[in-house]
């Protein structure tokens, strides 16, 4: 996109472009969201930015009326090396560089420090460390905003070493300081006190929709999906705890709910949160991509795309997709509850009805006897291979490695098909092309006048797809549950 384009799209306010880029207006310091409700600013006075962290480097700071850094800061590029800068910048998110040094994030991506450094000047213009201190000021202004938690708790929150260096870092990003924001939005936030924090997001969302695809596959247990909301034990590192997740349509946003008994890991839990619901993605370009497909557009809703839902845990999504092969979802699911139940990872017993059990580790699942729980012995063979290499690491659990490595670590396991390394590639890794070929499914919702398809004839058929065919998936199953229901045909 070019500066015209950027141009015509800050003047007519078009909120399509919200997160596509920035600009600051030199006159006021200040930088905004193409869709801002502020007067329209002199051509001459205004830089474009592609991403938040430029425009703070540069020096201004986000309109407190657009509020430009609430979301998610999204980073897209075809650079070379943009694959691990994003994979860095999930760790950073996560606050990994507040435990951890330059040299350990490099070594987790198989690099020098120095590449690392590297890759981040070529791709951001930004080196990592002030990547993560311009992040650990934006998520502490999103709980500063969005809850009710008190200033001493948000600075470690957000991985600050102490209250001082909050409020530093704080007001030389931001040009207020923490008191003082809260003091000047206090009535903008005054009702979402019940909720901890809410997660804005963008476009439509069938909240009900996402749960009831995630009811049915809900491990007993683990995870609660009441009308409207959704709950879930987790451990993190040296938390451990419980959250809920509910919609809030007329705030765009989710609201999330944490107990925790360290709340170091709320910056963890939101991410992954965010993930699961897929608030980040940019369905609009999808959406024009499907839209007119004579195929797709049928499994759309409503003529939006539907969000991919992703797995909160990955190790515990594989064990869950092994668990589905050649069986009903509501099997799978069973013997999943009875794998959490015989680990007996026991929960406090003020958690809510319902969650009883966290699923266990890698570890804790090896020492697992899984005789008597109705799970078949080659079956019981296949999982113990997985859970052993995944300790070992001779199978990766990282999104930061390419389909092609996945697929080549996990299907030399015997017992381990195509629909699996498909299926976790998709839901557990979030891989956004990926496209389960051998899904009945897909195969199901492709049929023409029930003409059996070939694998081949299905890949072909997909192809057009690319880059979202794992949204396309989701509409193809969209399309196989209508024809389900209906008991007919498509005629496509």
């Amino acid at each position: 996109m070019n500066k015209e384009g950027y141009r015509i799209a800050r003047v007519t306010k078009d909120k399509s472009f919200d997160g596509k880029f920035f600009f600051g207006v030199r006159t006021t310091n200040v930088f905004c969201r193409p869709s801002c409700p502020s007067p329209i600013a002199k051509e001459e006075n205004v830089l474009y930015f592609d991403t938040v962290f430029k425009a703070l480097e540069t020096g201004f700071r986000p309109c407190m009326r657009c509020r430009p850094d609430i979301n998610v800061e999204y980073f897209n590029s075809n650079l070379d090396g943009a694959e691990t800068v994003n994979t860095a910048l999930e760790m950073i998110y996560d606050g990994y560089l507040s435990y951890h040094s330059i040299h350990d994030l490099a070594k987790e991506l198989f690099i020098s420090d120095r590449h690392l450094r590297k890759l981040f000047n070529y791709n951001l213009g930004i080196p990592p460390v002030k990547i993560a201190r311009y992040h650990k000021a934006i998520f502490s202004k999103r709980l500063l905003l969005f809850s009710d938690l008190l200033m001493t708790e948000i600075a470690f929150i957000a991985g600050f070493g102490s209250i001082r260096q909050f409020n530093d870092v704080f007001k030389e990003t931001f040009g207020i300081s923490p008191s003082g924001m809260r003091k000047a939005t206090y009535k903008d936030a005054g009702d979402q006190k019940e909720a901890l924090l809410l997660l804005p997001y963008e476009g439509h969302l069938d909240f009900k929709q996402m749960l009831l695809f995630m009811q049915d596959r809900a491990i007993n247990g683990v995870e609660v999906i009441k009308e409207g909301s959704y709950s879930r034990t987790f451990r993190a590192n040296d938390a451990m705890g419980y959250f809920e997740v509910c919609n809030n349509p007329e705030k765009s946003a989710l609201e999330l709910r944490i107990v925790s008994n360290d709340i170091r890991c709320y910056m963890v839990v939101c991410n992954k949160v965010r993930k699961m619901f897929d608030l980040d993605r940019d369905l609009s370009v999808i959406k024009e991509k499907f839209k007119d497909d004579p195929i797709l557009s049928l499994g759309m809703d409503n003529g939006e795309v539907p969000r991919l839902p992703l797995a909160f845990d990955t190790f515990e999504f594989i064990i869950r997709a092994i668990l589905g092969q050649q069986i009903s979802v509501k099997a799978a699911t069973t013997l999943a509850g009875r794998i959490a139940e015989k680990a007996s990872i026991k929960c406090e017993a003020s958690f809510p009805a319902g969650l009883e059990y966290f699923f266990p580790y890698p570890e804790e699942l090896q020492r697992l006897n899984l005789e008597e729980l109705g799970i078949t012995k080659s079956r019981q063979n296949t999982l113990k291979t997985v859970v052993d290499s995944i300790i070992e690491k001779s199978i990766s659990l990282s999104k930061n490695q390419s389909f092609d490595a996945f697929k080549n670590d996990l299907s030399t396991i015997k017992g381990i098909g195509d629909w699996t390394v498909d299926y976790v590639a998709m839901r557990g890794l979030g891989m956004a092309d990926c496209f389960p070929s051998t899904d009945l499914g897909v195969i199901n919702a492709l049929r023409v006048n029930d003409k059996k398809l070939s694998k081949k004839d299905v890949l072909q058929i997909a192809e057009k797809w690319r880059p979202y065919r794992a949204y396309a998936t989701l509409c193809l199953w969209n399309i196989e549950r209508k024809r389900r229901d209906k008991n007919v045909l498509y005629k496509i």
